[in-house]
């Protein structure tokens, strides 16, 4: 056994005479500057920059103000904190005077160091307020193209027609392998309604001060202003269940607004609201997701006088068909520039033609502003290779799997020329195999020397691209432009190793979280495009590490609790039509461990008091409906540990062991969680109860699953091998009784390393536990060795087959796109690098630093741009196995580093250890 001796070296910021912070990178509800916030008591963040070793804050003071003058001259008309004793600057709430709805307001934050002096003013931030109330949309209401009565009539006509049409080929029962123009064309005689314009014309008689609008189009809507494009969001406004939540958008267009006449332009989409699909998922069913496109808007404008103009949608708007004339997030869409109405948002435009609106219903959803990063396009470039297909069109690939669409430049078309875009992950995107089917985009040429096509109203999944339509008109590279698309949330994680093996996986493991975040965070980009709570499980925590998703998992803690019935059972996928309700504790315990995350990373206890009462309801709801009870302490459960390479190699039904223990140790877990969470939003009466249900699924537990004999946890189900998932589980949630620890964790490391020959045999729970457990309990380079490993089943032999992106298990057999094996990514951040919250102080203002020397690699490095500052730790091998580890404490923080044979407490600086290597 080897043995450490530790040489520290502290390397201390440059001291000033007189010691001083800064407040920087201010947030409201962890958004810079944002619009439209719609609660009274919105929270505050702010960094410290300090140039000095070792510096903090010992208070603060905050002021709020209605104007920007008053705030210049430290009038914090609407809120001054005063001084506050308080080291923290996360999750600062506003306690001022009550906000008035759609109004700005500024503020500044000044903090004492720990020398007691103060700060400059930090620079000045802002915020606008939404709508609190139904009375503050000015008695705005929903409007749309068509008769409601009439518009359900054919609606539901067609579908009949589709209902016969039906074979199980996913995302659509109905022409999933079909080409778009075959879709459109199949109610030939009476097609759906393309997706409708609608204007409105506005005249504005004074100087403005301030303009906003705030809209909803559901399922998605583009908001022009004379002309004008609005904003950089696609794909607006975000995926909900549309019967509990419906969100708007604020944007500010003080600068689109001219004196004199103006007009207002829409451009609405199906989007998951009346979705073309007939899904396996429900949504399409009259109980789901169903209605015609439809919008609701206010426009605010203040003038300088001091008085104000609203412009509504009412039934004064006139609306019309569009150049979309088919369009669904699963079926693809078809633009057709020949529809193109010339001005159509713009002033001067004759619409004595157009329609007048209709009133719409209700969708019934609750409105709130979508206080999230909205999907935008984020990158651009061009494709790596094309190849001609002949007949069969054009070949593009672009070199990765991706979510997004391509902007293909068409030159010297003939009008009425008709393109297919196809889109797939495999080689071959016109073959109906692909894993969303045939993803497409078509488009109808109105001619002449330039035009693009693109997608505005659905996404796709894929890496190749190939183009038909086009044989007189031949593509460069350079006509094709390849958009990222997705969730536009900060990247705050970074990860380097010497091993480019391991880099290859995290960059996987990265780029398959990115690519399916849409508002929600998805399974896959192509085929479902749902928000699979398991996949939530195992893969957001990861997520934080690489992203800022405070805001986005915020808006989707609310999606998962939207599933929720009267009775407490909680959905499968987010949002959803009541699929899966109530069958998976394993799946819906996302309502748990995803506020659980946002505790950890970011400090944030509003999730557990804003959804308590609904934890605590599908709590009982569980132990009532899942709970085995001739089996007290087991649970029934529909899923399990998916994707595990006994779906190949297992000849039983089912999947080895059963599913219930799993669940059951999930649930434990989950327990132990919301007794921690009781306990921190005092909520004591509840936390003597989860105490006791802790006990009694732990009796549970070890009456049922585990064999004393044996020293190790089976499934209810007869199975002849060493199950890993269950022991792994067991030793991660802290199941396994203190005596049997050691006999059982190295049977799991003798699974793996001699029965599995250096493979772990599990699948997605399996992947989070494991990567979690055994690193942090000396088997680092164990796994390391097992995630290099290149044979199968392995993320090693993943990037040996050429993987991008994390595929749906070990195999490119299905979705190429999922994140949910991501978890492996916890691993180098946190057991490579060491960079790691601590358990008992989250939030990152205090950090355990502890790193894993991999023997045969020679340096791991990463940062994790945290809420409170940037963390940075490093660690490279010197001669004689000797190692240095750098680390990065931001200020106002406090670190542990937990190095062998000693652990440093340090202050905020760079700090540089050698770990001599002593035989």
């Amino acid at each position: 056994m080897k043995q450490f001796s530790l040489t520290v070296l502290t390397f201390f910021y440059v001291a000033c005479l007189s010691a001083q912070v800064q407040a920087v990178s201010l947030k409201c509800e962890y958004l810079t500057n944002p619009e439209g916030v719609d609660m009274q008591d919105p929270r505050f963040f702010w960094k410290l920059d300090s140039e000095e070793e070792g510096q903090c804050q010992t208070y603060y003071q905050v002021l709020v103000a209605t104007s920007k003058a008053n705030l210049d001259n430290n009038i914090g008309d609407a809120f001054d904190s005063k001084k506050v004793k308080s080291a923290k600057s996360t999750q600062i709430v506003y306690k001022g005077k009550m906000l008035e709805a759609a109004s700005q307001y500024y503020w500044k934050v000044r903090v004492w160091d720990k020398n007691k002096t103060a700060s400059p003013w930090s620079e000045i931030a802002t915020f606008s307020t939404g709508l609190f109330a139904d009375v503050d949309w000015k008695g705005a209401q929903w409007i749309a193209w068509r008769d409601q009565d009439e518009w359900a009539t054919e609606w539901w006509r067609k579908k009949a027609i589709e209902e016969q049409c039906t074979e199980f080929h996913l995302p659509s029962y109905f022409g999933a392998r079909m080409n778009m123009w075959e879709r459109y064309h199949f109610h030939n005689e009476k097609p759906y309604d393309a997706s409708p314009l609608l204007r409105k014309g506005f005249d504005v008689e004074k100087k403005v001060i301030s303009a906003k609008a705030f809209i909803s189009g559901l399922g998605y809507y583009e908001l022009f202003i004379n002309g004008e494009r609005i904003g950089t969001s696609v794909l607006d406004p975000g995926w909900t269940d549309y019967r509990k939540t419906i969100l708007y958008a604020t944007h500010d267009i003080t600068e689109n607004i001219k004196d004199g006449e103006n007009v207002a332009g829409v451009m609405l989409g199906r989007g998951f609201y009346g979705m073309m699909a007939y899904d396996h998922w429900g949504f399409y069913k009259k109980n789901g997701f169903t209605g015609q496109p439809k919008l609701k808007c206010r426009i605010h404008i203040k003038y300088n006088d001091g008085t104000s103009k609203d412009i509504i949608s009412d039934l004064s708007w006139k609306i019309t068909g569009g150049p979309i004339v088919y369009d669904g997030p699963h079926m693809g869409e078809i633009y057709d520039a020949t529809k193109e109405i010339k001005g159509w948002s713009e002033i001067g435009l004759d619409d004595s033609a157009w329609e007048t609106v209709k009133p719409a219903p209700d969708p019934e959803g609750k409105m709130f502003s979508q206080l999230c990063q909205p999907i935008r396009v984020t990158k651009t470039f061009h494709p790596v290779a094309t190849a001609n297909k002949g007949n069969y069109g054009q070949w593009f690939d672009v070199g990765t799997n991706m979510s997004g669409w391509v902007r293909v430049r068409i030159k010297n078309a003939e009008p009425g020329q008709r393109v297919t875009i196809y889109y797939g992950e495999h080689i071959d995107p016109t073959s109906s195999g692909q894993p969303g089917r045939l993803q497409q985009m078509a488009y109808r040429c109105k001619g002449g020397a330039e035009e693009f096509a693109e997608c505005h109203f659905s996404y796709k999944g894929f890496r190749y691209v190939q183009i038909k339509g086009l044989k007189k008109n031949a593509l460069s590279l350079d006509d094709v432009e390849v958009m990222y698309v997705h969730s536009d949330v900060p990247r705050v994680g970074y990860f380097e190793s010497s091993d480019k093996t391991v880099n290859a996986v995290h960059d996987i493991c990265r780029k398959s979280l990115i690519f399916n975040l849409h508002s929600i965070p998805t399974d896959c980009p192509n085929r479902e495009k749902n928000g699979w709570l398991g996949d939530a499980v195992t893969g957001m925590e990861f997520g934080m590490a690489n992203y800022d998703l405070a805001a986005l998992m915020t808006k989707f803690t609310r999606d998962i609790f939207d599933t929720q019935n009267e009775q407490g059972a909680l959905g499968s996928i987010a949002p959803g039509n009541y699929y899966g309700l109530g069958g998976s504790t394993l799946w819906s315990s996302a309502g748990v461990h995803i506020p659980w995350y946002m505790y950890n990373y970011y400090g944030d206890t509003r999730l557990f008091e804003l959804y308590w009462d609904k934890m605590m309801l599908w709590v009982d709801f569980s132990w009532e409906h899942n709970n085995i009870a001739e089996k007290d302490g087991m649970f029934t459960e529909r899923f399990n540990d998916w994707v595990t390479p006994y779906d190949k190699t297992y000849k039983g039904g089912g999947k080895p062991g059963g599913n219930e223990v799993i669940a059951s140790m999930n649930f434990y877990l989950v327990l132990k969680r919301l007794e921690k969470m009781a306990g921190i939003i005092g909520k004591s009466e509840d936390q003597k109860r989860l105490k006791k249900q802790v006990e009694r699924i732990y009796a549970g537990i070890q009456k049922w699953a585990f064999d004393e004999e044996k020293i190790e946890y089976v499934g209810l189900k007869p199975f002849d091998e060493f199950l890993p998932v269950v022991n792994i589980l067991a030793l991660n949630y802290g199941i396994v009784p203190e005596k049997y620890r050691a006999q059982l964790e190295m049977k799991v490391v003798d699974n793996i390393a001699i029965s599995k020959d250096f493979h772990l045999w599990g699948g997605v729970f399996t992947v989070h536990s494991a990567y979690e457990y055994l690193p942090n309990h000396g088997y680092a380079d164990l796994m390391h060795k097992v995630v290099v490993n290149e044979d199968w089943p392995s993320f090693g032999w993943l990037i040996k087959e050429g993987a991008t992106t994390l595929p749906e298990g070990y195999e490119f057999e299905s979705s190429d796109i999922h994140h949910f094996m991501g978890a492996v990514d916890n691993f180098f951040y946190r057991h490579m690098a060491g960079i790691n919250s601590d358990s008992n102080a989250p939030g990152f203002q205090n950090i355990v630093f502890k790193p894993n020397f991999i023997k045969t690699m020679d340096f791991a490095k990463a940062s994790y741009n945290s809420i409170y500052g940037e963390v940075k730790a490093q660690w490279t091998k010197l001669e004689n196995d000797n190692y240095e580890y750098k680390v990065v404490v931001p200020a106002n923080c406090e670190a542990q580093v937990v190095l062998p044979g000693k652990t440093e407490k340090v202050k905020a600086g760079t700090h540089t250890f050698v770990i001599n290597s002593l035989l």
